[in-house]
């Protein structure tokens, strides 16, 4: 069984953070059922965020099985968002 889920990465003293957490929980709403989505605290984290390399937040990571198939940094609109994953989705294995 394939596995999704959406990485958040998120830093508390970061504005831009603030106005995309509603975003990405309208997206969250659409897609639970099929996409693990993981919120990601920058000032908790240090450990992922050197792992995935995290430069600018917030960021987002789509994984398909492990493997990163897309990133979204800085503000991303909820269409976007919604779109990547409904190709990721799509996709066969």
């Amino acid at each position: 069984m394939e596995q999704i889920i959406l990485k958040v990465f998120l830093s508390n003293d970061n504005d831009v953070c603030n106005i995309q957490i509603p975003i990405i929980n309208n997206v969250e709403d659409v897609f639970k059922s099929r996409v693990k989505f993981e919120n990601i605290n920058a000032e908790q984290n240090q450990e992922m965020i050197y792992k995935y390399k995290i430069i600018e937040f917030p960021t987002m990571i789509i994984e398909k099985n492990g493997q990163e198939k897309e990133r979204f940094t800085g503000l991303t609109q909820e269409l976007f968002l919604k779109k990547a994953l409904k190709k990721i989705l799509s996709e066969r294995l």
